[in-house]
């Protein structure tokens, strides 16, 4: 199955990017042998995700026949509805998804499913971003306590900024800001209703050329929380029964991704070109969702699942606790994970 093909302004785009490419909600339990049957006939596995502009995932949709031909799998790379996708892998419809670490325990709970992440399409760099006017004497994250600040809604986020937030501060993000959850963060900055905004790139192009300036970003915290300076987010999972009845799918996709992965750092004109005819989104905004992700500079170290990654998200997970996005932590982090060997 093909990418469903959507045409996507460059502020499509930056709400998109808010609500997917930091994460997806996962899980899966499909039933999908883990090689061809006795018959020699090719095993079917799908890929979900609810973005349709990630470069790498678009040419994997459009390539997947000819990358995995002989492999005795015929992997189809999907996007599906936002609203639909959790519910999907919860039924078992979708073998393998994308999402962020974060969501992993919520899948537990909300299905009872135990998964793996395996492989990372995307990493906070800088993430989100904390937005002041040019003339503000505001400076830094201590200078907007008990300040007003907007930030799309927290139900739509994936607890990046709940986190850092409680890493720098000590507070949740609700008691350290007089914080506004609005879709309109950026406007509420602009028409001076708040005294900083998170933001995300794109979006935040228009406030740099409005002579707004950020004081804070997601990357910085979890660095000097954690010394990561390029934290995990969204990336492929598998439930647990998924990944160890079929390994070599899960290395299969690995492969195939970090080959695509080389070949756009190698040559983006061919990746991206093939990307845009696959999901009816112009090169140029494509390559724009590629300089926020990273992906052409990204290094081969932060192109693979690593025990930095675990260390982090062991960190992280007892802060989204107690920022409330979890209600509990798990129990084995290291088990949620398959670190590239």
């Amino acid at each position: 199955m093909r990418i469903r093909r959507l045409a996507a302004s460059a502020a499509v785009l930056a709400t998109a990017l808010a609500v997917g490419l930091t994460g997806c909600a996962t899980s899966s339990t499909a039933d999908t042998e883990s090689t061809s049957d006795a018959s020699g006939e090719t095993q079917s596995i799908t890929v979900g995700i609810d973005i349709p502009f990630h470069p790498l995932y678009a040419y994997l949709a459009a390539k997947s026949d000819e990358i995995f031909a002989g492999s005795g799998y015929d992997i189809d790379f999907t996007v599906l509805d936002a609203t639909t996708l959790v519910p999907s892998f919860g039924r078992g419809d979708i073998d393998i998804v994308t999402t962020v670490p974060s969501f992993q325990p919520r899948i537990k709970d909300q299905y009872g499913i135990d998964t793996q992440f395996f492989y990372p399409m995307a990493r906070w760099t800088p993430g989100s971003e904390l937005y002041v006017a040019g003339d503000s004497d505001i400076q830094s994250i201590e200078d907007l306590k008990g300040k007003k600040v907007a930030i799309p809604p927290l139900a739509t986020r994936f607890g990046a900024e709940q986190a850092a937030v409680l890493a720098s501060t000590g507070e949740t993000i609700q008691d350290y800001f007089e914080l506004t959850e609005t879709d309109a963060a950026a406007q509420e900055l602009t028409l001076g209703r708040a005294d900083a905004a998170f933001i995300e790139a794109p979006a935040t192009a228009p406030l740099i050329e409005a002579g707004f300036r950020p004081v804070y970003n997601v990357q910085t915290a979890f660095e000097e929380a954690f010394g990561d300076p390029a934290v995990l987010s969204g990336g492929f999972i598998a439930s647990n029964e998924f990944a160890e009845a079929n390994p070599e799918v899960i290395d299969l996709i690995v492969k195939a991704t970090g080959d695509v992965w080389k070949q756009f750092q190698d040559d983006p004109d061919s990746v991206l070109s093939v990307a845009s005819e696959e999901t009816g989104i112009p090169v140029e905004q494509l390559e724009l969702v590629s300089q926020i992700l990273n992906l052409a500079d990204m290094p081969d170290d932060q192109k693979i699942v690593s025990e930095t990654d675990v260390a982090t998200w062991s960190a992280i997970f007892p802060l989204l606790v107690e920022a409330g996005f979890l209600t509990e932590e798990p129990s084995d982090p290291a088990s949620m994970f398959i670190v590239t060997e």
